[in-house]
């Protein structure tokens, strides 16, 4: 088989025949068009005498070896052998060629590849972690959420064996004492219970408030919800304050109240609540109206048997903080509550204000919305001649302020327990006055709760407004008090 000459430039795939290169002193590859110089006194075929015998004084061209025909084809001869000329003009020759040219790309350190493999092996490592710590999170907050509900539901269906857990104990009663479950659905309380002999009836409510103290106007909206989904015609009145109303051996607040029961029996009965340290219990009792006196002593051995444990030592409550204002039209001063109580421009509500209060129910789980709302004002109208006169301008001048935009409006005067309205002289701060409570029904569809107080100043008369809606009247009632209790005039 012949000896082939392939084109000398790595790119080029042109094969030269022998004779092509025989004896020339320079080629040019018809392909790639690169021209290549051979040294003049290195002939490109040396003679076989000369690759016999080398040149003493200088060594010859290595001679080429000579292809020996295997049987199979062979593979193509070294390029070693071959003789290789640099080309002559490299400016000339195709950008491909150009060996001397500036390269379109560097190839990056191999360092700097390494950093950048570094990084991306680092990224799903961290995203990984954050994966680990997020799933971490779900997992305590949803035992948290389990632990919760675990709570609750001990307190539903074992409400003696939850006791322990929400700091009290109670030792149930006796025959003819049992739990009624009718009692706990309609009444939404943890326990009930029911002596079938004269109807004799209890109802338990406790609840973790955990780092605060629910007001008395909390503890009331409870209460009254509560004692409304299970007695109709309801009729309530709260009782002063007086140390022999206890609880678990602390004082209470305490709510007289009668309604008719899901049988229509007329009831009468008592509701007394408690705070202690950050829990609430509301411990209802009630029966017939004509055994009430035979069954209060029944109902004081009943709350006996309440005790309070020593759970969350340490823990300490903080009084709400409260922020003093003066009057600007008249001398007068009183105490709202920060945080459930918020000042507005005066001027926006009515002429006569001197000054104006929003209230916004404390509920960390829910919005703030306008239904929910209410407001105080502080009106300053003329001087009248006495407390009588004084009463009858300040009705007088609400009645027309709200017939101004609702000319059907009605105030109906409110009852308490007893029957009696409430639409009397009063101790309103530390001054003498008049109190009423209205039901004011703008329309059919809008009723609102109105407080009034009065008191007759030689500068003028006070007149002490607190209003929301008729269905959040419960709460703010137990509001609007300690702010007619602070009023003081200098």
């Amino acid at each position: 088989m012949p000896p082939i000459f392939p084109c000398p430039n790595p790119a080029c795939t042109h094969i030269f025949p022998p004779q092509a290169v025989k004896a020339v002193s320079s080629l040019v590859c018809p392909r790639c068009g690169t021209v290549f110089q051979f040294a003049a006194s290195t002939p490109a075929v040396p003679p076989p005498s000369a690759a016999r015998k080398p040149s003493a004084a200088r060594p010859s061209a290595p001679p080429i070896a000579k292809p020996v025909a295997p049987p199979r084809p062979a593979p193509a001869a070294p390029v070693a052998n071959v003789p290789i000329a640099q080309p002559v003009n490299a400016q000339n020759a195709p950008a491909a060629l150009n060996f001397n040219s500036t390269p379109d790309m560097v190839v990056p350190h191999a360092r700097r590849l390494a950093g950048k493999g570094g990084k991306r092996r680092l990224a799903p490592r961290l995203a990984l972690l954050a994966v680990i710590v997020l799933g971490l999170g779900v997992a305590v907050w949803g035992g948290l959420w389990l632990l919760h509900f675990k709570k609750m539901e001990l307190a539903e269906e074992d409400p003696i064996r939850a006791a322990s857990v929400f700091n009290f104990r109670f030792a149930l009663p006796g025959k003819p004492w049992k739990r009624s479950k009718d009692i706990e659905l309609r009444l939404h309380v943890n326990l009930g219970m029911v002596s079938p002999e004269r109807n004799n009836c209890m109802g338990l409510y406790f609840k973790d408030y955990k780092t605060r103290v629910p007001s008395d106007a909390e503890m009331m909206d409870e209460a009254l919800g509560k004692l409304r989904s299970y007695f109709q015609g309801l009729a309530w009145e709260l009782k002063p304050k007086d140390d022999k109303d206890q609880l678990g051996g602390r004082p209470a607040l305490t709510l007289e109240f009668q309604g008719d029961d899901p049988e229509q029996v007329q009831m009468n009965g008592e509701c007394h609540m408690l705070t202690f340290r950050g829990y609430a219990y509301w411990f209802f009792t009630w029966a017939p109206l004509a055994d009430k006196e035979l069954l209060s002593p029944e109902w004081a051995d009943l709350r006996q048997q309440f005790s309070l444990l020593d759970g969350r030592k340490g823990w300490t409550e903080k009084p709400r903080e409260t922020v003093p204002v003066q009057g600007k039209k008249t001398k007068y001063q009183l105490a709202y509550v920060k945080g459930l109580w918020t000042p507005k421009p005066a001027g926006d509500y009515d002429d006569l204000a001197d000054l104006v209060l929003q209230g916004d129910e404390p509920d960390p789980g829910r919005w703030k919305h306008s239904s929910k709302s209410a407001l105080f004002q502080v009106l300053v109208l003329p001087k009248q001649e006495n407390l009588k006169a004084a009463v009858a301008s300040a009705h007088e001048y609400l009645r027309k302020r709200e017939e101004k935009d609702y000319p059907k409006t009605t105030f109906e005067p409110i009852k308490d327990k007893s029957g009696a309205e409430i639409d009397r002289n009063a101790d309103i701060g530390n001054k003498h006055g008049h109190l009423s409570k209205f039901r004011v029904r703008n329309t059919e569809d809008l009723e609102r709760f109105q407080v009034a107080a009065v008191v007759n100043r030689p500068d003028g008369v006070l007149v002490l407004v607190g209003d929301c809606l008729w269905d959040r009247r419960d709460f703010w009632d137990q509001e609007f008090t300690p702010l007619l209790g602070s009023f003081k005039v200098r």
